[in-house]
């Protein structure tokens, strides 16, 4: 359908789309109909520029999708498609909420085909190699900027349905990660140096002027020992290819396949981040008594599943909170991480245990020294030197002596 039609369409017949969209009996056939017109009605807003500028229209879409959802749409004064897209969200049954996100991604795929239809039409000979960098960059931010502003939306309505939830964190991962081919993927973490004390690394690899970031949670040891010295075969290539096209981008970010640009994450509400991680915390698989205490690192039950989603929630967010400050005091600073020591996701604990032990270690160094002198002791006492090796146990150990001294971690 060309898009003089949907204009006309939209103005005649917006009510039998919310019809559409909102009846309980219509078909699913029906439903992805609605769902897809409701899509091109929303590009509408883009691509008919008033500007002549589509990412200023991109912008005031951002902006009008924060404003029309607190506005009741028959006094609204975003276009109405807006406000329709906005009342998904507010519906009672869940598979209506479905909607709203099963529209969303289909926005932001055709935004992403939007922006490159422009560039391509924008791009001349004389573009440099740096202008070509500036402008991806830009039609990224542009697209974080729309998922964020609808996603923040999710967790304004607290929403309690796991599916929509993880489906809102398959969306985030999608749009802030980039899978890696076999030949260029991360190293494995070097275990060398400060590397054993904060288990979540964070490698910083330069490709051009782009800088990335790419996270990988610790190993167990047997399969460090197991990593070949020598090269890959073709068979081990076809192999990894395989488990990046099959795999979950949260198992891939963990495994060091994909990475995450701290341009596109910096750009993220923090919410996005702790709130999904706090709302599946129900069900976490791994019991950290029995993962941590024995010196396991964590695993997850299966490949991508939600105890995986969780562990990149928390990676994601401390990236965030350790490049921007202010989103460390929205989450109420290190307090929300001595919180998550007590999580039953073994990986959780062990990660936010790194994070509280780094941020000890460079913000104070002294008093890290003469605990550290202390756990020293203890170990050799009992005999144990987990005490030191893990960092949940370090920082455990950390705190009953803080609490023995009568000082706070």
């Amino acid at each position: 359908m060309s898009f003089p039609k949907l204009i006309l369409v939209r103005k005649l017949k917006f009510h039998g789309l919310r019809c559409i969209l909102f009846f309980t009996q219509t078909g699913l056939l029906t439903d992805t109909m609605g769902y897809i017109w409701l899509v091109e009605l929303l590009l509408i807003e883009i691509s008919e520029s008033r500007s002549g500028n589509i990412f200023s229209n991109v912008k005031n879409l951002q902006q009008q999708i924060a404003v029309a959802f607190g506005q009741d749409s028959a006094y609204s004064e975003v276009p109405l498609a807006i406000s329709i897209f906005c009342g998904l969200l507010k519906s009672k049954h869940n598979f209506v909420r479905w909607g709203f996100l099963f529209v969303l991604e289909e926005l932001l795929t055709r935004c992403k085909l939007l922006l490159g239809e422009t560039e391509l039409q924008d791009t001349s000979a004389e573009s440099s190699a740096s202008n070509h960098t500036e402008t991806c960059l830009n039609k990224a931010n542009a697209v974080i900027d729309i998922m964020s502003s609808a996603l923040s939306l999710v967790v304004q309505i607290n929403e309690t349905d796991h599916i929509s939830i993880l489906k809102m964190c398959d969306m985030l991962f999608a749009q802030l990660c980039l899978r890696l081919h076999s030949a260029t993927r991360a190293p494995f973490v070097d275990f060398n140096g400060l590397n054993h004390l904060f288990g979540c690394t964070t490698h910083t690899r330069e490709s051009g002027s782009e800088t990335h970031v790419s996270f990988e949670g610790p190993r167990p040891k047997q399969s460090q020992d197991k990593l070949p010295q020598t090269a890959v075969s073709l068979n081990d290539l076809d192999q990894d290819s395989l488990i990046c096209e099959t795999t979950s981008m949260a198992a891939l970010l963990l495994r060091g396949h994909a990475i995450a640009p701290m341009q596109l994450v910096a750009r993220v509400p923090a919410s996005l981040f702790y709130w999904p991680l706090i709302q599946l915390a129900g069900a976490a698989a791994d019991d950290v008594a029995l993962g941590v205490a024995v010196g396991s690192n964590g695993g997850g039950n299966i490949q991508g599943a939600t105890s995986d989603i969780r562990a990149t929630l928390l990676l994601l967010l401390i990236g965030k909170c350790t490049a921007d400050q202010g989103a460390l005091l929205e989450i109420e600073g290190k307090e929300f991480f001595r919180g998550l020591l007590d999580d039953m996701d073994s990986r959780v604990a062990y990660y936010s245990a790194a994070f509280l032990l780094k941020r000890m270690m460079t913000e104070e160094p002294e008093t890290y020294q003469r605990m550290l002198h202390s756990l020293i002791f203890k170990a050799q006492q009992s005999n144990n030197e987990k005490l030191l090796e893990n960092p949940y146990l370090q920082i455990r150990g950390i705190q009953l002596l803080s609490n023995d001294l009568g000082t706070l971690l």
